[in-house]
């Protein structure tokens, strides 16, 4: 039997993505030079890349498994249990900073006070629909519009699988078409999120998906010189696009590149593969789901010192002067990183574990015959087994214990 391969590099973009959408969102919390720097200011896009790469990395790991019989209701349950504790976590950690926040004196709404907090949005956002048009402005922790939009662009792709089995290529390519011809009428660019999200996740995930099929089918060799181009085209794309209509254009964008470092075979990749950026890609949903709860909570904690006699702020930014930002934002994205280590070994890991055994990890019939194939059949060039049969990354915990990691892909060569 061929060994696994795990796309290590591809999660370590992952966490610098989620990295580059921090810096983004430090531009709501701190008074500091990042704020003149054209790149950071379009960072948003790299939610983006975060969709591709779901579309690649859930393709690679679910699309036979469902064609061959694994159940939707599963699928969805271990989804649900890997987005679902985190961020039900950050949500009830928002309500208890609004609440503290509200009976403190600082504030000037009432607790629950309609719009922005009003119980509605707390009930959508328990049942992740908050960004499905719904309201016209985003809720509590506003990142997690992306997840609302991803979790039931999950369940988009398992009911097309089901259908198109097979034939499913056939119809990713033209719902990436008229997702995207949509938001250019809709929208006019890549900017949205609590309004048309579905329809950007939906484009997003369909274009990484087709890039699996492409990787599969092994039609692009890549090396040190495509890496490299790959970086620049992304960059000068995001330094570009902006908000203007070609940003609707990010998917087109990031899928080759997706594509490049899915074959990790240039010096850039192996950069990307050392502990660091490992360890960055493991914590990127932590990364993203805690840092604008924090940012909120460091300004709530400024207010406090000014009233204290020690003003920080400049207006509702951290930083006085755009030095004493400076120093603000290299704090704060200390203390994400911070946060985000504890969050996914406190929350993110047992809530998958949970989840998973909840969904019967132990497999059932059809399920364990499937696994029995592929750990007993050699892995032979052009065969089915070979090429075909994506499976769970299988890695330790700390506790010296198997445990299945569904969201890196391992597939057999």
């Amino acid at each position: 039997m061929s060994e696994t391969k795990r796309f290590a590099v591809l999660d370590s973009l992952r966490g610098i993505a989620a990295c580059l959408v921090v810096l983004f969102h430090l531009l709501y919390f701190t008074h500091s030079h990042l704020a003149a720097v054209t790149f950071i200011q379009h960072g948003y896009l790299f939610v983006d890349f975060f969709f591709v790469l779901s579309g690649f990395v859930i393709a690679a790991n679910y699309e036979r498994r469902l064609i061959e019989g694994f159940g939707i209701w599963r699928f969805t349950l271990l989804r649900f249990g890997r987005v679902y504790p985190l961020h039900v976590s950050m949500l009830g950690v928002c309500i208890l900073i609004h609440l503290a926040h509200a009976h403190s004196g600082l504030g000037t709404q009432m607790a629950f006070q309609p719009p922005d907090h009003s119980a509605d949005t707390v009930i959508a956002n328990l049942l992740l629909v908050h960004s499905l048009n719904i309201f016209d402005f985003l809720t509590w922790n506003s990142p997690s519009w992306s997840i609302s939009s991803e979790f039931y662009t999950y369940i988009l792709y398992a009911l097309a699988l089901a259908l198109t089995k097979d034939r499913i290529g056939y119809l990713l390519l033209p719902v990436a078409l008229l997702s995207a011809v949509a938001l250019g009428i809709l929208v006019d660019d890549m900017d949205t999120s609590y309004n048309y999200a579905l329809l950007r996740c939906v484009f997003g995930f369909s274009a990484g998906a087709l890039a699996w099929k492409v990787h599969r089918a092994s039609l692009l060799r890549s090396g040190t010189a495509l890496e490299l181009l790959s970086v620049a085209l992304i960059g000068s794309f995001v330094w570009g696009a902006g908000r203007t209509e070609l940003s609707i254009a990010a998917p087109v964008v990031f899928a080759p590149a997706v594509l490049v470092f899915a074959a990790e075979a240039g010096a850039v990749s192996r950069v990307l593969r050392r502990p660091v950026f490992l360890l960055l890609g493991a914590w990127s949903y932590s990364i993203y789901m805690v840092h604008f709860v924090l940012g909120g909570a460091l300004v709530e904690a400024a207010r406090l010192l000014r009233i204290a006699g020690v003003d920080i702020l400049s207006g509702t930014k951290l930083g006085r002067d755009l030095w004493q930002g400076d120093v603000a934002c290299l704090v704060f994205f200390a203390l994400v990183l911070c946060a985000a280590a504890l969050t996914y070994r406190l929350i993110e890991v047992p809530g998958r574990t949970w989840f998973r055994s909840l969904a019967g990890t132990a497999s059932s019939s059809q399920d364990r015959r499937l696994e029995l194939r592929i750990v007993r059949e050699p892995a032979l060039s052009g065969t089915a087994a070979a090429e075909d049969l994506p499976v769970p990354a299988v890695v330790t915990s700390a506790d010296g214990a198997p445990q299945l990691h569904d969201d890196v892909a391992r597939w057999k060569p």
